[in-house]
């Protein structure tokens, strides 16, 4: 084994131990032990504690989940976003690591104070860009942006600004709006340079392309509402109360009554062969399996629900309800059909 010593070595090290040799050595590794020290920079001291680099994890998952939702609706493409990172660096650090050209959307989200900044790379601008404009999701990053183009990228970026808001709801309530745009790093200083600041990376993919964003918040921003920033408040009493249970509800209860269902009204099904819809032409008349005077079944989706006889109202047909199906009903109907 490598552990034994050979008889050489054996005397070797017992002719150092009669010179002395031996404790200078051990000596001169002690010393070079207590020498290694590691220096301290006070600049780059973590200002964000970790519930609230917690508390960035859980609000901007769920920002990923619903910019998916809205980038999907928006562009008629599949989008996948998740988070890369999200850690703390001194803002001349995050400034530096921006590539050129770049698009920078300084925003300003009451109450935080000052500005947030957030950054499209290339790759993603330009997959924006060539999706509103009809084309395929290709990113391209050799040219500067053009007035339109950055007002296409603004007109998106103001409508993510309701996403950012629901997505923090869980926490404070902000109302999240663009200062201006800008395509170079040194026009858009939101902080000093040593300034800590929390930067969350988040991959966005669009068929097989993909690009980053960032959202870069400065720790002078959070200040006024950084006691909120503690999952341990939102979860210790169960259901976080914030006084505007009522506020919530109502709104539900407005976007639920405005919500379209379609309706459809069904006759009693009538039997035919193949032969007789084969060889049914442009005027024919189907004799149907139902009676005038019986009423027809108003479907809500695929659930019975209605019993309702058949009119006119004006110059339009109509219905009109003449009982409400129960649901042992309404079940018995839906296995009959």
């Amino acid at each position: 084994m490598s552990e034994i010593l050979s008889q050489s070595e054996i005397d070797e090290l017992l002719g150092a131990l009669m010179t002395g040799e031996a404790e200078q050595m051990a000596d001169a590794v002690d010393g070079s032990a207590a020498m290694k020290v590691k220096e301290y920079d006070f600049r780059t001291a973590n200002r964000f504690p970790k519930e609230q680099m917690r508390t960035f994890h859980v609000v901007f998952e769920t920002y990923c989940q619903l910019l998916s939702n809205s980038l999907s609706s928006a562009l008629r493409v599949s989008c996948e976003c998740e988070i890369l990172s999200i850690e703390e660096v001194s803002y001349s650090e995050f400034n530096n690591s921006l590539p050129a050209p770049v698009v920078l959307a300084v925003m300003e989200a009451q109450p935080m104070h000052g500005s947030l900044l957030v950054q499209m790379s290339p790759e993603l601008s330009y997959m924006l860009i060539s999706r509103l404009f009809g084309g395929v999701t290709t990113g391209e990053s050799s040219k500067q942006f053009t007035e339109i183009e950055l007002a296409l990228v603004e007109r998106m970026l103001r409508q993510q600004c309701a996403v950012f808001d629901e997505a923090w709801d869980k926490v404070i309530e902000l109302s999240m709006q663009i200062d201006r745009i800008e395509t170079s790093p040194q026009f858009a200083q939101i902080t000093a340079p040593n300034e800590p600041v929390a930067v969350i990376i988040i991959n966005i993919t669009m068929g097989e392309e993909s690009g980053l964003m960032s959202i870069c918040i400065p720790h002078t921003a959070i200040e006024p509402v950084a006691q909120h920033l503690n999952t341990r408040l939102w979860f210790s009493s169960g259901i976080r109360d914030d006084g505007r249970g009522e506020e919530r509800l109502a709104a539900l209860t407005g976007m639920l009554m405005h919500t379209p269902i379609p309706l459809t009204a069904y006759f009693e099904p009538t039997p035919a062969t193949v032969t007789d819809i084969v060889n049914l032409q442009v005027g024919d008349v189907i004799k149907l399996d139902h009676a005038v005077s019986d009423p027809v079944t108003i479907n809500v989706q695929h659930i019975p629900k209605f019993r309702a006889s058949i009119g006119t109202l004006g110059h339009k047909y109509a219905m009109q309800i003449s009982e409400v199906l129960k649901e042992e009903e309404a079940a018995n109907e839906s296995l009959s059909r």
